[in-house]
């Protein structure tokens, strides 16, 4: 299966050409105009380094959250147009798992006894995070949007901390540094590693996608927020 992988749920956005989970190109942006002006660009110069057609493809794969609340509507308006003109269908990608499948365990402690925590911050002491198993990437926390420092209060609460067997933890992401700050708050004495560099990539779209193959119509698509707009919040306050 080829797939045209997109991420364009955070700061930065990306894109790349997967067949059957093997890269054939990518590109990552960080530019500082936004997305709207970025993405699509991006998106034909991969397809031309690729040499393909959207007609050649089986299908897109889009990361729908959660994340900035604009970058997602942007890459799943753009991922949607594209399924439409082609008659191709997608692939829904969680950011957070995506996030974690981007990353790779280099430390001397096996996957098998770590747990992997993909963090994006959502501001406030908030980060959108889920806690998961790092070698099979079985959730042990749902993603949703969390207070920090319940996080970490949830997290020293799974049956496999509190037993030993999941013995280190990566926290990776955008969220790391708040995360960082809420273990240290709660004195965990746990054995953590922080990456708040780590970001999302097209491998790790790829991975996610890959590993799900659920393909579903461009128009089924649908965004997770895992919270309400700050818009919403200030309507509310009305």
């Amino acid at each position: 299966m080829k797939l045209l992988v997109c991420d364009t749920s955070n700061s930065n956005c990306s894109a790349g050409v997967f067949e059957d989970g093997k890269e054939i190109c990518y590109e990552l942006s960080f530019e500082t105009l936004t997305h709207s002006e970025t993405f699509l660009p991006l998106v034909h110069r991969v397809m031309n380094k690729a040499g393909l057609r959207h007609e050649d493809l089986d299908g897109y794969a889009v990361t729908v959250g959660p994340g900035s609340f604009t970058g997602i509507r942007i890459g799943l308006a753009a991922v949607k147009g594209m399924a439409l003109a082609s008659g191709k269908k997608c692939i829904a990608v969680s950011s957070t798992e995506a996030l974690a499948r981007s990353c790779d365990n280099v430390t001397m402690t096996p996957k098998e006894e770590t747990l992997i925590i993909p963090a994006i911050d959502a501001r406030n002491n908030r980060v959108f995070a889920q806690a998961a198993e790092d070698d099979t990437l079985r959730p042990l926390l749902e993603e949703n949007a969390y207070d920090a420092d319940e996080f970490v209060e949830k997290i020293g609460k799974i049956p496999e901390i509190i037993y030993g067997k999941r013995r280190q933890i990566i926290v990776v992401g955008s969220g790391a540094a708040v995360m960082k700050k809420a273990f240290e708050k709660a004195g965990s004495g746990l054995n953590i590693y922080f990456a708040p560099g780590a970001a999302i990539v097209p491998k790790g779209v790829a991975r996610s996608a890959f590993a799900s193959g659920k393909l579903i119509e461009g128009r089924d698509l649908k965004a997770t927020y895992c919270a309400v707009s700050q818009a919403e919040r200030l309507k509310k306050n009305d």
